[in-house]
């Protein structure tokens, strides 16, 4: 018997194969998207889960100032503090980032932007996979280095990287150990380690690291079993309270994030390289891949239930001549499972196929997903639902009925199940329009980044980084000047300026340090700090509100002070500003000039107060504004002239248009993500539709006729077909629009500055969904209205 129900499903599969193939093409679509989506939802959800005793590991953060701005980091005095004073702390341990170390082997450069230095206790708290090495040798010298398996491979290709050396700087550095490609959802994505010795041992950096005041070090604690996190961190706050000095800022604050909330953290106001996430991403995530897996269920349901009634006459001989109610059971649950099985076999083609540009797309190392049980459980769950929906209710409503009266003509269906059909239609496209007017939304969003004006023109302008002038001390002023010059006698430059950050991205601040005069004393403001010269307003085409620029001419301007906007209405300053005194950073000058407000970080962010300096001994880069056209012989010569003052590393240079686009890096991932599941679901859903329309034509076949025997023109038809399926999409609209609206309003909140959630998205939305559903169907209703009556009546 399960042989001939299996050539029976098999018969019947090839002889419906336009249907079958639209149930599997959806089945297997769906299916596939659903497990890339939640491919990349489960790595966000476990990120840093897997390190032994995650729960009890916490990150110290700071709250600095009496404005409370948020960082991740912390003094490293901290962490012997800790260490020696806290019994609870089972471990403690610290990392700092080593941002585009230079590496030599042989006579190439070779720059790694994803290094950092890590004190002893670091992999007594983090799990990392050893292939080669022990962290003991790692850390009997400071000059060794541990590499991942695809950067040891990358530089020493099939050779032994253990012992092998690396130049960094002036110092050889031997490779100590080799680790496994840091898994995709870790926060610590280092490709290059070494000891924190070996960044202390330069010359007064140890002196300088271990104040206090320098909160540059990310520190992780273990708690032992049974601590209570918030008892920790008032006993931390208490380290670091009672070893300030008078005179620096007692406001700040200390307090402990648990290391699997970390990725999810909100409101830092100063970040590192640890990769953050946004929670309500995650979650439009996952309620897409719900969608893509109901709206392929939803297909096959709709498809398998319309054709059942046409397969009345044949269950209904069936039963004549002896099958049974089980024997039919079976029958249909055969079927329903072939179709499952063929689209598992698609679906595990497709996502083989998809998976590496998916990794491409999101820069994310996945593993196979075909290795993680997730995977396994949403491919069962959805052929389990795909099959009981679509062969245990076609079997229950064909073998419940009487033959007899089948056989004489008389309807099996009954409104409940064409309402039914009807009703997952609705529910289909309130999906599909949801995210119709989600992408429009998002891609209007990010275009709204894109095109609104920084306050700066970053185009044409190339920045040029030169870390050796760090190590110049007295000769540096008239090194940096002689440089500029020429670089400004260059053909095709307009200007040159030097600074310590580009417009694009300040990330330094101080807290505490600024005053003037009839400053509240408990008001110790956070201010962002840019130092640089007389040139940088006019190089980045920044706007003044009030006052001037630095003059070269005015002795007095390297001690003088311009602020923006924002600082100026935070600081409450009696009128008029400027003239006024004021002290930054331990000088004191007067206030110059206020520029107008600039966005020196995403949009994400609100402009904060920035105060800028004309301090020489801070600037390490050139910025130089090109003429159109001559980039490429402007960035030959600007190597050219770095490369007679430092050889010892390469050349680093980047355009701050290019550093613009990273701040919204993961800002275009999102959308293109979202773009292309939205794209699948609203093809899944077509593709049903399509089915439905084509069912629905081949039904009314021979009312067709009569009406256009009887003169019904072809729109007529056209218009007859579509009606239903129209106002089935119009209800979607109605409910698909209050759910897009909360859901957008929400995800929009995460942009400090954002486009206005105007009604122009949501009937755009609507149209295009009305559009898609009316293509979708017109082409079975063309077909049905253009053919010839006769054909159609001639059998009645």
């Amino acid at each position: 018997m399960p042989l001939n129900n299996l050539r029976t499903a098999l018969r019947n599969a090839w002889k419906n194969r336009s249907i079958n193939a639209i149930n599997i093409t959806g089945l297997a679509a769906g299916m596939t998207a659903a497990i890339l989506i939640f491919l990349w939802v489960t790595n966000e959800l476990t990120y840093d889960g897997y390190h032994p005793n995650a729960d009890r590991i916490h990150r110290v953060t700071a709250y600095i100032g009496t404005a409370k701005w948020t960082w991740e980091t912390a003094p490293l005095p901290l962490v012997a503090a800790v260490r020696t004073s806290l019994p609870e702390v089972e471990a403690v341990t610290c990392y700092e980032s080593a941002y585009n170390l230079n590496f030599r082997i042989g006579e190439d450069w070779l720059t790694e932007k994803k290094a950092a230095y890590v004190d002893s206790a670091w992999f007594s708290i983090f799990h990392y996979d050893f292939l080669a090495g022990n962290p003991r040798n790692f850390f009997s010298t400071p000059h060794s280095l541990i590499l991942s398996k695809t950067k040891a491979k990358k530089y020493f290709g099939d050779r032994d990287p253990i012992g092998q050396t690396l130049r960094i700087d002036t110092i050889d550095y031997r490779v100590a150990g080799i680790i496994k490609d840091i898994p995709a959802n870790s926060s610590f994505q280092f490709d290059v380690i070494m000891p924190l010795e070996a960044l202390l041992e330069q010359p007064g950096r140890r002196e300088n690291e271990l104040t206090w005041g320098n909160f540059n070090y990310q520190v992780y604690l273990r708690l032992r079993p049974g601590a209570d996190p918030r008892k920790a961190a008032a006993a931390i706050d208490g380290l670091l309270h009672r070893s300030v000095s008078k005179g620096e800022d007692e406001s700040t604050t200390l307090s402990l994030i648990p290391l699997k909330s970390i990725h999810f953290e909100t409101g830092l106001t100063s970040t590192h390289d640890v990769i953050h996430a946004n929670r309500s991403t995650v979650t439009i995530f996952t309620v897409l891949g719900v969608f893509l897996l109901i709206i392929a269920c939803i297909n096959y349901v709709n498809l398998t239930t319309a054709r059942a009634g046409l397969r009345a006459k044949e269950v209904g001989i069936r039963k004549i001549i002896g099958a049974g109610t089980k024997t039919l059971f079976l029958q249909f649950i055969t079927e329903s499972l072939l179709i499952s099985l063929l689209s598992l076999l698609i679906t595990i083609g497709l996502v083989s196929l998809a998976l590496p540009a998916f990794r491409d797309l999101t820069d994310k190392s996945f593993p196979s997903p075909f290795a993680s049980p997730l995977t396994w459980e949403i491919i069962g769950l959805t052929l389990l639902a795909a099959t009981a929906l679509n062969g245990v209710y076609p079997a229950l409503l064909l073998s419940g009925f009487k033959p007899l009266n089948v056989l004489r003509g008389a309807a099996i269906l009954k409104f409940k199940d064409v309402f039914l059909r009807k009703g997952l239609v609705v529910l289909q496209f309130t999906f599909s329009i949801i995210l119709i007017i989600g992408t429009l939304i998002i891609q209007r969003q990010l275009s709204y980044i894109q095109h609104t004006d920084p306050g700066y023109n970053r185009s044409q302008v190339i920045s040029v980084n030169m870390p050796f002038l760090r190590q110049k001390g007295k000769d540096r002023p008239n090194l940096t000047e002689a440089i500029k010059q020429e670089l400004l006698a260059q053909t095709g430059v307009s200007g040159v300026t030097i600074a310590n950050y580009s417009p694009v991205s300040i990330q330094s601040s101080n807290s505490g340090s600024a005053n003037w005069d009839g400053r509240d004393t408990s008001f110790r403001p956070t201010v962002y700090q840019l130092s640089t010269d007389e040139d940088y307003q006019k190089v980045m085409q920044l706007q003044m509100a009030q006052g001037r620029w630095f003059d070269p001419r005015s002795p007095m301007d390297a001690h003088n002070f311009i602020i923006n906007e924002t600082a100026a209405a935070t600081f409450n300053m009696h009128k008029p500003i400027l003239g006024q005194r004021f002290s930054f950073q331990g000088d004191t000058g007067v206030i110059i000039g206020i520029v107008k407000d600039f966005h020196f970080a995403s949009l994400h962010d609100k402009i904060q107060p920035l105060a800028v300096l004309n301090r020489n001994t801070w600037r390490t880069s050139f910025f130089i504004r090109t003429e159109p056209g001559k980039q490429a012989r402007v960035l030959a010569a600007a190597q050219a002239i770095v490369k007679r003052y430092d050889q010892s590393r390469p050349f680093e240079y980047s355009f701050l248009d290019e550093q613009f686009d990273g701040l919204y890096k993961a800002d275009q991932k999102v959308s293109t993500l979202i773009l292309i599941f939205s794209v699948v679901a609203i093809l899944i859903s077509c593709l049903g539709l399509f089915g439905l329309a084509a069912f629905t034509a081949q039904q009314r076949i021979k009312e067709i006729g009569i009406r256009k025997v009887l003169g019904a023109t072809v729109p007529n038809i056209i218009a007859l077909l579509s009606r239903d399926f129209v106002r089935l999409v119009l209800i979607s609209l109605l409910i698909a629009t209050p759910i897009a609206g909360l859901t957008m309003h929400k995800w929009l909140e995460d942009f400090a500055y954002h486009i206005p959630l105007s009604a122009g998205y949501f009937i755009a939305g609507g149209l295009l969904a009305l559009l898609v559903a009316v293509l979708t169907v017109s082409t079975q209703s063309v077909r049905a209205a253009i053919s010839n009556p006769a054909q159609s009546l001639r059998s009645e």
